[in-house]
């Protein structure tokens, strides 16, 4: 859960532009970080006019071994949004594969 907290704690920072991108490389797939930057570069990220992100709660449940679905709620201004993801184990640590926001 330790891991999961950090991971979209991080995101946020990054969409808040208060870390860089390459931030992210040593916990998420490429594709993630891709993503990620496509989001900041086309003005794309839910919210982000309201103020700064906070997380608020994060929750996780088993997919199957080494892998696991992580589901958490931010506060932007006034409005609560969502933010969803898939973790997987990898040989050291784990690593955020997938990544929805709402």
């Amino acid at each position: 859960m330790r891991f999961a907290e950090q991971v979209l704690r991080g995101v946020l920072e990054v969409l808040d532009r208060r870390r860089s991108v390459s931030h992210l490389r040593a916990f998420a797939d490429p594709l993630v970080v891709s993503a990620i930057a496509t989001m900041l570069a086309q003005d794309l990220v839910p919210g982000r006019g309201l103020g700064p992100a906070g997380l608020t709660r994060v929750r996780q449940t088993s997919a199957e071994p080494g892998a696991a679905e992580v589901f958490a709620l931010y506060q932007r201004g006034d409005r609560t949004l969502a933010i969803a993801g898939r973790i997987e184990a990898g040989k050291d640590t784990w690593r955020l594969v997938a990544l929805r926001m709402y």
